[in-house]
């Protein structure tokens, strides 16, 4: 009898084995597939909800977070967004800091269909990988449900290897970007750059039947500037107004120094009317704006051109037209927008898409 029992416990035993190394197969098997699709992936969003994913498929957890910070600032993706007050709160004692402006990203939404109540959680049990810490810092946080066994530990590893590979070559991709893209000293698009975004804004304006304006806009008698006060004092006037402008307009609005001291500012789903309110607007801004360099303080006055895309084929007819308009108005005396508010349509009525202006006793200069 006690032989019959040891011979079915060897069975049970062999059979549990099996069962494990059938589930460590599958287990690996999953993670190769997860690691193929993440080397892949060119976006950190994409990097991040396939391993979410493939911890959600092998492991199970109750949480799963990543933080990307950089400076103070601090992006942060967690499944479910249940739990992002709580896990916030976690985060700004693991970082030790109280002052973190934290941008939070969703997963997958389904996979946050069935979270449970978060005041049960013990998040004081939340597993921590440290990713990369060169420029920037980030890490892998989960709560998993199953018990962590040596076979978990070794795949998360794993997993943490590829992530770290993945979002390097991501993050490092987006540097070269951005520096290909950005002006070194006033931190505003490049002339290449401009002329990428427009082409997309063209295509947006005519497949969905949007306005598209642009200001054309040049820092009169610059060159004295230069002469009397130097040319550092040049680059903090251009600096100084190139932080001015950004902040009175949208954030879907865009600027890009067109060369020397020349800007383009775009604004997608504006008409013309809305551009040369706009334009007068930021042209009274930069005219009592003041730049402070040490014991001097430095005025200056733009000129601007304002064009419509209307019936434009292209973006650079559009800028033609701003460009014009812009020496039209250097011509008349400078510090002045063309097409003005009132002196631009000699009367009659100006269509934009659905939209009609009417203009009483203008004045044609445009």
């Amino acid at each position: 009898m006690l032989s019959k029992t040891k011979k079915i416990m060897k069975e049970a035993v062999a059979t549990l084995q099996i069962g494990y190394r059938i589930t460590r197969g599958i287990d690996y098997r999953t993670l190769s597939e997860y690691i193929l699709k993440i080397n892949q992936y060119k976006e950190i969003d994409d990097i991040l909800i396939e391993a979410s994913r493939c911890l959600k498929d092998i492991l199970d957890y109750e949480l799963f977070g990543f933080v990307l910070k950089n400076g103070t600032s601090l992006d942060l993706w967690i499944e479910p967004r249940a739990y992002t007050t709580l896990f916030t709160e976690f985060l700004r004692k693991d970082f030790d800091s109280q002052i973190i402006d934290c941008n939070v990203r969703g997963l997958d939404k389904k996979m946050g269909e069935n979270c449970h109540n978060y005041d049960t959680i013990n998040i004081s049990s939340m597993i921590t990988y440290q990713i990369t810490e060169n420029n920037f810092i980030s890490r892998l946080y989960i709560l998993p449900k199953r018990n962590m066994r040596k076979r978990h530990s070794t795949i998360v590893n794993a997993l943490i290897g590829s992530i770290s590979i993945a979002l390097e070559n991501t993050l490092n991709m987006n540097l070269l970007k951005t520096a290909a893209s950005v002006d070194p000293l006033t931190n505003c698009y490049n002339r290449r750059a401009l002329d990428s975004l427009i082409t997309s804004d063209i295509f947006y304006s005519r497949r969905y039947g949007a306005d598209l304006s642009v200001i054309m806009i040049d820092l009169d008698n610059f060159k004295k500037i230069n002469d009397v006060h130097g040319h550092y004092a040049g680059d903090a006037v251009l600096k100084d107004i190139c932080t001015l402008l950004p902040s009175l307009v949208r954030k879907s609005d865009y600027l890009a120094r067109y060369g020397g001291e020349e800007f383009v500012l775009v604004l997608p789903d504006t008409t013309l009317y809305s551009a040369v309110q706009l334009a007068e607007k930021l042209r009274k801004k930069i005219e009592m704006h003041e730049t402070c360099l040490n014991d001097k303080s430095i005025r200056v006055t733009a000129s601007m051109g304002v064009a419509s895309l209307e019936n434009k084929p292209d973006g650079g007819s559009l800028l033609r037209e701003a460009d014009e308009r812009l020496y039209k108005a250097k011509a008349i005396g400078k510090n002045c927008v063309v097409p003005g508010l009132l002196p631009c349509f000699n009367g009659r009525a100006f269509i934009s898409r659905d939209r009609v202006h009417k203009y009483e006793n203008a004045i044609q200069v445009a």
